[in-house]
């Protein structure tokens, strides 16, 4: 009868315990978010503490939490003024654009195409895939697209900003005192598991501190390789589309291909009303090769150095 009592006890505890958890689902979000952004800044906590001298003393934790967290806004703003007026100046170029004269401009390379689609009955009697591709674009970039976007991040900017100020302030206790998401599991796990649990969250702490440190790296190398090999080739915005590459390449799989066409959009919409097609198409073969080459030295040489360390 007491094992039944105990089991029912542990049933009602847990269910209590998700009940609170999606009841505070946001802070529980921020604190997590905290603790994994706390692992990501334990590298700069420990060169801040023990590089950084001023006479005889050595940097405190409160001051080398600070700074740590500086250096994430400064990254976090760094990448801000590289995406954003470029991604606004060409949403722009979008919503100006003469659909007119650029479905002229496509009707001579779809002929073929066109051909085919009425063939197999994709396209209806009298339609071609050029003025179909106007239309697309007039619908998705609106002249009113750029205050719309603009609107919706005003609209939105309070709850950032709060998840902002409470992630950062929660952020600055753990990079502080290493320890303190283990306190707050010791208090809520049974003292019986809590050897076993904390056991597996110092060796958890170790191994993801390790891999976003390599992650780091990773999304860093990318990054310059890309811009570099773009640059080289004489592709446009080249550090926009090689930071995109970086940041993408960490999406198993699908994040090169995302990255690969986020390059296409940028080069097809700084293009598109300026240049010839033909030279339009060789830029976007450009795009495709500078990263093809980074994910071949990416895949073959550095993930393998990086993540063996």
């Amino acid at each position: 009868m007491a094992f039944f009592n105990r089991n029912w006890l542990y049933i009602a505890g847990t269910l209590l315990l998700a009940g609170l958890i999606w009841y505070f689902s946001e802070i529980v979000a921020y604190v997590l978010l905290a603790w994994v952004i706390s692992l990501l800044g334990r590298p700069l906590m420990e060169f801040f503490t023990s590089r950084i001298r001023i006479g005889k003393y050595k940097m405190g934790n409160a001051g080398a939490a600070l700074l740590t967290i500086a250096v994430f806004f400064a990254a976090f703003v760094g990448l801000l003024l590289i995406f954003v007026p470029t991604l606004v100046h060409q949403a722009n170029n979008f919503a100006t654009m003469d659909y007119a004269a650029l479905g002229e401009k496509l009707k001579g390379p779809f002929t073929y195409i066109d051909q085919q689609a009425h063939q197999f009955g994709i396209l209806a009697p009298g339609e071609s895939l050029a003025d179909r591709t106007q239309s697309s674009l007039i619908e998705w970039f609106k002249p009113s697209m750029v205050s719309d976007l603009v609107g919706a991040v005003f609209s939105s900017a309070g709850g950032f900003i709060v998840a902002m100020s409470s992630i950062t302030f929660i952020l600055f206790f753990f990079l502080e005192e290493k320890g303190m998401f283990g306190e707050i599991m010791h208090a809520i796990v049974p003292n019986e598991y809590e050897p076993k649990v904390l056991e597996a969250m110092d060796e958890s702490s170790v191994a993801l501190t390790g891999y976003f440190k390599g992650l780091v790296t990773q999304l860093a190398s990318f990054s310059l390789m890309a811009s570099v090999f773009l640059w080289i080739l004489g592709v446009p915005y080249a550090l926009l589309i090689g930071v995109a590459g970086g940041l993408l390449n960490i999406v198993p799989y699908v994040g090169p291909i995302i990255g690969l066409v986020f390059g296409w959009f940028i080069t097809l919409s700084s293009g598109l009303q300026t240049m010839e097609l033909h030279d339009l198409g060789v830029l976007m073969l450009k795009v495709a090769g500078a990263f093809l080459l980074t994910q071949s030295i990416d895949n073959l040489f550095l993930s393998t150095i990086i993540f063996s360390k």
